[in-house]
C-alpha cells in the first residue's frame, strides 16, 4: 500500500490530526511492508504509542509489532511492556517521564511500546543514532500538536492521519485535514533573500532588507516588496500584523521557513492568500499520503466511504495532490 510511495524517503513521520487518528495502524502497515522487503527499521515516537488501550478513553488500540532486527528508541520504563527479546545498544541520556531513552535491537519478533523524545533536536539525535546502528529507514510516530516532527530537517516525508475522533462533524474534519495537508504541500521559494537569517526580510528591487519585525520594514513594503521571508514561528499574530498593512502586500509573496513553522489557523491563512501573492516555503515537505480512520473513540463514527470521499474532495479543492487511504478498510 505505502511501499511504492516512499521510495527515497529515509526518515518518515506519521503525524496525527488527533489522538486515535489511526497512526498506529499506519505505522504497523509501514513496518510490515518495509520489513517484508528486507529493510532494517528504526522506530521511535514523540510520546507514548503501542499501548493496548487508550489511557484517556479506555478504548482498545492496536499494538506495534516488529520483527527480529528492528532497532527501537524508547523510554526504559516501557521496555517491560513489550514482549520482545532485546539487546541494549545505547543509553542515550535523554530523559522522558517514563525514564531515560534507550536504544535496543529486537532479538525476537513481538510487540513493543514506543516512548521517545518530545523535542525536535532530541529527535534528530535519535534519528542519527538509529541510522548509525544500521537502519535502512527510520519511522517516527508524531502528532499534529507537534507539527515540528514534519520539519524537513528531521523527516524526508510525512504521512498525515485523520480520524473521526478529531471532530464529530465530518465536514469540519475534512476541511481541517485538507488545510494541514495544504501547508505540507506548499511550493519551494528559490528567489533572492533565501539565505537571510533575521526574523523577517523584505526583497525589493533586487535588495534584501533584514529586520526583527514587519513594522521596521514598512517603508520598504510601501515601496513595493516582491517577497517577505520569515524565520521561526509564523502565528496568527504575525498574520494579523501583515493584514494590518492593508493592500500593500497584494503583489508580495509570503515565505515561511517550512510548513512546521506555520502555526496560524485556516482563517488567517486564507485571508493572507487573498490579500497577498500567496505562500511559499524555504524548505519543502514531501507529503506521502493522507490516511482516514472513520472510527471515533468518543462514539461519533463516520461512514468510511463518505469520510474518504470528503477528504479527497477537500484536498482537490485545496490543490493538494496526495492519495487518500483507509488502511484498515483498503
Amino acid at each position: 500500500m505505502f511501499y511504492e510511495l516512499i521510495g527515497g524517503v529515509k526518515t518518515l513521520s506519521v503525524i496525527g490530526m488527533c489522538k486515535n487518528a489511526g497512526k498506529t495502524t499506519v505505522l504497523n502497515s509501514l513496518i510490515s511492508e518495509c520489513e517484508s522487503m528486507g529493510e532494517v527499521l528504526g522506530l521511535t515516537s514523540i510520546g507514548r504509542d503501542g499501548e493496548r488501550s487508550d489511557l484517556v478513553t479506555n478504548t482498545k488500540k492496536p499494538e506495534i509489532f516488529v520483527r527480529e532486527g528492528a532497532v527501537i528508541a524508547t523510554a526504559e520504563g516501557l521496555l517491560r511492556e513489550g514482549d520482545i527479546s532485546r539487546e541494549v545498544l545505547e543509553a542515550t541520556g535523554l530523559p522522558t517521564p517514563m525514564g531515560e531513552i534507550v536504544i535496543v535491537r529486537a532479538r525476537s519478533a513481538g510487540y513493543v511500546q514506543l516512548g521517545g523524545a518530545s523535542i525536535t533536536e532530541h529527535q534528530k539525535l535519535l534519528r542519527d543514532e538509529l541510522f548509525s546502528f544500521g537502519c535502512d529507514r527510520v519511522l517516527i510516530d508524531g502528532a499534529i500538536s507537534r507539527k515540528s516532527l514534519g520539519t524537513p530537517t528531521l523527516a524526508d516525508g510525512v504521512i498525515l492521519s485523520s480520524g473521526a475522533s478529531y471532530d464529530p462533524d465530518v465536514a469540519v474534519n475534512a476541511e481541517d485535514t485538507a488545510f494541514i495537508a495544504r501547508l505540507f504541500s506548499l511550493p519551494v521559494y528559490g528567489g533572492e533573500g533565501a539565505g537571510s537569517r533575521s526574523r523577517v526580510a523584505a526583497v525589493s528591487e533586487g535588495e534584501v532588507h533584514e529586520a526583527e519585525s514587519v513594522n521596521e520594514l514598512l517603508p520598504v513594503i510601501k515601496g513595493g516588496a516582491q517577497a517577505l521571508i520569515f524565520r521561526g514561528a509564523f502565528t496568527d499574530s504575525t498574520a494579523k500584523e501583515l493584514l494590518n498593512t492593508g493592500k500593500l502586500l497584494k503583489d508580495t509573496l509570503i515565505v515561511a521557513e517550512d510548513a512546521s513553522r506555520l502555526l496560524l489557523r485556516g482563517a488567517g491563512f486564507e485571508k493572507l492568500m487573498r490579500f497577498t501573492k500567496g505562500f511559499e516555503v524555504l524548505k519543502g515537505t514531501r507529503l506521502i499520503a493522507v490516511t482516514v480512520n472513520p472510527f471515533s473513540a468518543y462514539g461519533s463514527h463516520y461512514s468510511g466511504a463518505e469520510f474518504k470521499d470528503r477528504v479527497a474532495d477537500a484536498l482537490e479543492r485545496a490543490g493538494v495532490r496526495a492519495p487518500v487511504m483507509d488502511v484498515k478498510n483498503a
